[in-house]
């Protein structure tokens, strides 16, 4: 969708809002406009011109209906612009959350690989700081833009009706602040679009700064991270001091343009009295010249308040098209239609090859089948592909070529979301949000009660410290506070336990844990799994001497299988990473 059919599909839904935001402002501008028409009315109650003469003839009742005219008017007016003024904030403030919502929605559903390939600063930029942009650019022009675009049609009407010769001269030379604020413009485009990504890439050093911190200070980093910081930020404020220097001459040379109009066009009314006897077609006197010159001004104003906004309208544009090409990318394709209605019973690897990019070498020609109830555990040195078989098993990634089978139907033909719930997670990089201790383990299993989840606390061993915290599982904790590493650990292998699904993947799940806690959740593992399918990936090998089946990778190929036993005994590279340990 190209940017133009996207920002027509969030207005789209406002016409409601659009019409009546149209009406009131017509009412607004109408009562407005109409005041200098009114004064000049006034001015002219005052007397007549005679050539050059001013005869002075007041006619108070003339003066006293308009000035009271007027007053109404100026109440109506301010009503109208109040109601306004509301129903545009709650337009706009529909618009951004529907944008923001898009955008969220888009982050769950584009693949893995996609979110891979972006900086998490880049993704937080696009979340929160476009966003903002956009609210506070268009925000702002789009109530110029419909106050501005009503309010010049009726100014030339009321133009024509009191002078249709200067009327024409006001619109002949309108096209000079056109010509100037499109020059300015183009220049300070390209700046704007380089201070764009310039936030960017300061969002994502920030961010990367900010998640390590406690890294970056055991490494002595902080001087570095600081230099590094404010180079990146003494760029951004060079591109944004000349983004800004431009876009800011936008509304200087606007105004002088149109100041210079309103002097020709005030030059050319007093000419037009002079000669009003000479020459009858030219009709002018003071209350007429007085209402034009208020005219020309009204005229004149919503061009240079949209210029005065083109600093923030280029921002919001810049961070639209980042939305708009983000909300492009294609979503994560599933064209598995089967239904997986029994428990996975056989896994099978037929000669499956796959990398990440064309031209690498990871993973090839993989054959392998696991059986329902296998423990099964994967070693091998970094970069093996350990971790990238857990990802095309579970259809984060599909494979270059070959297959994966389940029993017996290829994984491609068979629903992602009928796939994945078969399977249960505990990873070494843990995930835990804001919320309590009891609804971060719920989340595996939403409709699971207080007692399951304290059942599935006690087998990961995690009810010892739980029941230390202030309000033990009611306890409010977050990603970064609230738990130690190893027990947000614990409470990451608390959801498999509540969710005791067919298919287990550890990756590293012990890690963070001290070797005493090791043992009784390996226990407590070894319970579970009895009956489940397991595959776990280890680095420290003295966890897997219970598996039915070890596969050790080298370069993407199996180059040992058997229990730990038989792989042992034959003294191969097994054998030397496991010897290894204990040197």
């Amino acid at each position: 969708m190209d940017i133009k059919k996207r920002l027509f599909h969030y207005i789209k839904p406002q016409k409601r809002n659009i019409l009546l935001a149209s009406v009131s402002v017509i009412i607004f501008l109408v009562s407005q406009l109409l005041l200098p028409y009114l004064v000049g009315k006034s001015i002219n109650a005052f007397g007549t011109m005679d050539g050059t003469q001013f005869i002075i003839d007041i006619d108070l009742k003339a003066i006293i209906i308009n000035m009271t005219v007027a007053c109404i008017l100026c109440f109506i007016g301010a009503v109208f612009d109040f109601i306004f003024e509301y129903i545009v904030n709650i337009m706009s403030q529909s618009i951004v959350k529907e944008i923001r919502d898009d955008v969220y929605h888009k982050l769950n559903n584009v693949p893995i690989k996609t979110i891979d390939n972006m900086q998490s600063g880049d993704l937080v930029q696009l979340e929160i700081g476009d966003i903002e942009n956009i609210a506070n650019g268009f925000l702002s022009v789009f109530k110029q833009l419909i106050q501005g675009v009503l309010a010049v049609l009726i100014t030339i009407i009321l133009m024509f009706l009191v002078n249709w010769i200067l009327a024409i001269g006001v619109i002949v030379l309108t096209p000079l602040s056109f010509f100037v604020s499109k020059f300015v413009a183009s220049f300070s485009h390209k700046h704007f679009k380089k201070q764009a990504k310039l936030m960017s890439d300061l969002n994502a050093l920030s961010l990367e700064t900010i998640s390590d911190t406690d890294l970056v200070q055991s490494l002595g980093y902080e001087k570095a991270s600081i230099e590094a910081f404010k180079a990146q930020d003494e760029k951004l404020k060079n591109e944004g001091k000349i983004a800004q220097f431009s876009a800011s001459w936008t509304n200087p040379s606007t105004r002088l343009v149109n100041n210079t109009i309103y002097a020709i066009i005030g030059i050319a009314g007093i000419i037009m009295i002079l000669y009003t006897a000479s020459y009858p077609i030219l009709v002018m006197n003071i209350g007429n010249l007085t209402s034009f010159l208020s005219y020309t001004t009204e005229y004149t104003k919503p061009f240079n308040e949209i210029s005065s906004v083109m600093a923030e309208f280029e921002t919001a544009q810049f961070s639209f098209k980042r939305i708009n090409n983000f909300l492009n990318l294609s979503d994560d394709i599933d064209e598995g239609t089967v239904i997986l209605k029994e428990p996975i019973k056989e896994i099978a690897f037929e000669h499956m090859s796959f990398s990440y990019e064309k031209g690498q070498h990871l993973i090839e020609d993989f054959t392998q089948v696991i059986k329902k109830n296998e423990q099964v555990a994967i070693v091998g040195p970094t970069g093996a592909g350990k971790t990238t078989l857990i990802n095309i098993l579970m259809r984060f990634y599909d494979p270059v070529d070959g297959k994966i089978t389940y029993n017996g139907i290829d994984g491609t033909e068979i629903s992602k979301k009928s796939l994945r719930s078969n399977f249960g997670m505990v990873l070494q990089d843990t995930w835990i949000f804001t919320g309590t201790i009891l609804e971060n383990v719920r989340y595996a299993k939403p409709d699971s009660s207080d007692e399951e989840v304290i059942n599935a606390c006690k087998q990961a061993h995690a009810d010892t410290f739980i029941n230390t915290l202030p309000e033990g599982y009611n306890t409010l904790v977050t990603a970064k506070s609230g738990l130690s590493e190893g027990e947000r650990q614990l409470l990451t292998i608390a959801r498999v336990m509540l969710a005791k699904p067919d298919i287990i993947i550890l990756d590293e799940a012990t890690s963070n844990i001290d070797t005493r806690t090791e043992k009784q959740i390996s226990d407590a593992f070894d319970k579970m799994m009895a009956n489940h399918t397991s595959i776990v990936i280890a680095h420290r090998l003295s966890t897997i001497q219970n598996a039915s089946l070890i596969l050790v990778l080298k370069d993407g190929h199996i180059i040992e299988k058997g229990d730990h036993k038989s792989l042992m005994a034959k003294q191969g590279f097994y054998y030397e990473l496991y010897s290894s340990q204990f040197k």
